[in-house]
């Protein structure tokens, strides 16, 4: 039958793990769900699309690929793939994981996540994912670094703020301090000018600021994250920005306070929030 199996993918840095899932399989049946492992190449790729041949697939009998949100392994996995075995889902860990506590599992292994992350697409059907283009790789990795600068800083000026009694840890801690700033300035300089190369991004960059209390450092911590934000409905911005009202309450008696649900990426949301 054709569209009709999913494939979840474990990954980690040397291998991944593989699993295919039928739509009509029962989740109590993950452990007969066909697997293998590979390695994490490009010929590992080559053997995964040669393993799903030979289960007599086509990219037609494959309604996606569901793998966790991994950071560069992820992308790095999508890109080497280059659609060859069709969509892939890059997905929140926490929801395969909850799926695997709600099917009553404890053990964790490549095997055993491949085939959760398989059922777990047969379902939820989760979307497939846009690739950020090298653009946007290249602002997301420069924003993740000022946020590690702007740490070292707040470190240094912290432990300044302290009695130091060698001149010595003192004068490490001050230089590190001003060699941070300079970094930041470089990153911030490089931000500029990758945004000022792309005439549309530079478009969405000064329709962001325009927004009350939204400057530079926030508008591009929401292009690195987020890219054409046309792309989005209002709802699905929200969500994936993690600013959404989580309620709790339960029975007559129980009313919490709403509070942020803090889904999505903390980047994003931390940006936001400040």
């Amino acid at each position: 039958m054709r569209n009709s199996y999913w494939l979840g993918v474990d990954l980690s840095k040397e291998k991944f793990h593989a699993a295919l899932a039928d739509v009509q399989t029962s989740p109590r049946l993950w452990a007969s769900l066909p697997n293998a492992e590979f390695e994490n190449t490009p010929a590992g790729i080559d053997a995964l699309c040669s393993w799903i041949a030979q289960h007599a697939l086509t990219i037609q009998s494959l309604l996606g690929i569901c793998v966790e949100a991994t950071g560069r392994y992820a992308w790095t996995f999508v890109a080497q793939l280059d659609g060859r075995l069709g969509p892939v889902s890059i997905v929140n860990p926490a929801r395969p994981v909850a799926f695997a506590k709600s099917m009553g599992l404890r053990d964790k292994t490549y095997r055993i996540d491949a085939c959760i992350l398989a059922l777990y697409g047969v379902a939820h059907k989760p979307h497939a994912t846009a690739l950020p283009t090298s653009l946007q790789h290249q602002l997301r990795e420069l924003t993740a670094h000022y946020t590690l600068e702007r740490r070292e800083i707040t470190a240094c000026h912290q432990r300044l703020s302290e009695p130091v009694e060698s001149p010595l840890i003192r004068k490490h801690l001050i230089a590190r301090t001003r060699a941070a700033y300079k970094r930041i300035e470089a990153i911030e300089q490089e931000l500029e000018r990758l945004i000022a190369q792309d005439p549309a991004m530079q478009h969405d960059a000064t329709l962001i600021q325009s927004i009350p209390g939204v400057a530079a450092k926030t508008c591009r911590v929401i292009l690195a994250e987020f890219g054409d934000l046309r792309r989005y409905s209002r709802n699905e911005l929200v969500a994936l920005a993690g600013v959404f009202p989580k309620q709790f309450s339960s029975g007559s008696s129980v009313h919490r306070r709403p509070r942020l649900a803090k889904g999505g990426g903390s980047r994003a949301r931390t940006a936001l929030y400040m």
